[in-house]
């Protein structure tokens, strides 16, 4: 039997070991229905695809090679089999970054390059060193394609991938060759157990979601109105029973320096601003990222409240979301897993059910390095805003505190805190006076 041969059964014969891959749809409800787009992002892997909301999410389940799609119609290896070199041809409709990897039969990647290119035909030269099957996995604008070839003999120097700019019309070469051009779809490299963090939009909603399938499934995703008195609309999260916000409240009717604070008069600031001016501390990318630190009455926005409060307050927060009481605080904790004896413990060390890991944004990119094992399970996206306490900023970076709506007495409040290097929840209280973060919780 020939080389060639036994590679084509070991390409057939692969189909079957790499396992189902899983589809998923999206079906919006709520505040709207139709989803405008969706961004899908493995939190193992950091890699992500954007997709039209009406288009299925194919999960290639396997050891991180994608599987073999039918998105010819995007791009052409050519000649299959091929001895050594391959071209690979492109056809993009802007100016854009595209990513081309080569990977072999075990996931490696052997060979990569990521190019700026122009509208229209453009080719690669793809070379390998050794005989085998290679997945050739494009990466554009538009999505993700795969495609599974076999070099059947190599003698080349190195792997490599070289752009050779425009060549010839993809579509002739379709003909030439054969090749018959099929409907695109959208894939996404899945080990079983990752988590797929879910980006969902529809005009000025966004819907968050989190999960680890095992089968195909359809999604559906309620949108939900949460606008502020500045017409910025935030992010959404369900955990459990609750609707939060996945991002901090940015709501910024006044702004002072860290300098100037009060136990009973609000008082909001922006992560190292020192001045007055609104315009300029919205300019600031600590606000942007990370939003407004608000001292209790600020949070409050005049309501009033005691240590019982059951639901919360509505305070600064958007019309049908409410400041979240302590006992919502651990509604949440106890969703994510945290044990009864721990959510009423008063203390920074709560660290049943790992919900800091659950609640925290994953990675460094804001937080300050190891951010002990974030996955942002719950697409809460916890950032690490700091706060200011003693008359000055501090802890951007390293962790966040975070108001809740329930009083511990005349001058102390209950919170929330998370840190970089904790696993935990910390649950304890602050001077009223203080500036922290604020999430909201919908009615």
């Amino acid at each position: 039997m020939s080389r060639t041969a036994l590679l084509m059964i070991l390409v057939f014969g692969s189909t079957v070991s790499y396992g189902q891959n899983i589809s998923v749809t999206f079906t919006g409800t709520g505040a709207a229905t139709q989803i405008d787009s969706v961004k899908a992002t493995n939190l193992r892997t950091n890699q992500s695809v954007a997709l039209p909301g009406n288009e299925t999410l194919v999960l290639t389940v396997n050891t991180g090679i994608p599987s073999v799609s039918e998105l010819t119609d995007m791009g052409i290896v050519y000649p299959n089999p091929f001895s050594g070199r391959a071209t690979f041809s492109t056809v993009v409709q802007k100016p854009q970054s595209i990513y081309l990897k080569v990977q072999n039969f075990v996931g490696q990647v052997v060979a990569q390059t990521k190019v700026w290119v122009q509208p229209g035909d453009n080719e690669f030269d793809v070379s390998v060193t050794i005989a085998g099957i290679y997945m050739v996995t494009l990466t554009t604008d538009q999505g993700a394609a795969s495609y599974k070839v076999i070099c059947t003999d190599a003698s080349e120097s190195e792997n490599r991938i070289q752009y050779l700019g425009s060549g010839s019309n993809i579509h002739n070469n379709l003909s030439q060759i054969g090749l018959k051009s099929a409907q695109t779809a959208y894939t996404l490299g899945y080990t079983l157990g990752d988590i797929i963090h879910y980006r969902c939009k529809s005009g000025i909603f966004t819907t968050i979601m989190t999960d680890s399938p095992t089968s195909s499934k359809n999604y559906d995703v309620e949108f939900a109105a949460c606008s502020d008195p500045d017409a910025k609309n935030y992010s959404i999260v369900k955990i459990g029973t609750q609707t939060w916000m996945a991002e901090n409240l940015a709501y910024l009717p006044s702004v002072g320096p860290s300098n100037t604070g009060s136990g009973s008069l609000k008082h909001y600031y922006v992560y190292g601003y020192q001045g007055t001016d609104i315009n300029e501390a919205k300019a600031m990318s600590n606000y942007t990222i990370f939003g407004v630190l608000y001292n209790w009455p600020a949070a409050m926005d005049g309501a009033s409240s005691s240590n019982s409060v059951p639901s919360g307050v509505q305070g600064a927060c958007p019309q049908g979301w409410h400041l979240p009481s302590d006992e919502e605080w651990k509604i949440l904790e106890k969703n994510l897993g945290m044990n009864n004896y721990d959510a009423n413990t008063e203390g920074g060390q709560r660290n049943s059910g790992y919900v800091g890991r659950k609640l925290r944004e994953a990675g460094t990119t804001h937080w300050i390095s190891p951010n002990t094992y974030a996955n942002n399970y719950s697409g809460f996206t916890a950032l690490p805003g700091g706060g200011r306490g003693s008359w000055s900023f501090d802890g951007l970076g390293y962790g966040t505190f975070v108001q809740s709506a329930s009083e511990y007495d005349a001058s102390f409040a209950w919170n929330r805190f998370l840190g970089y290097d904790n696993d935990g929840v910390g649950r304890s209280y602050g001077y009223k006076r203080d500036g922290y973060s604020v999430r909201c919780v919908k009615d």
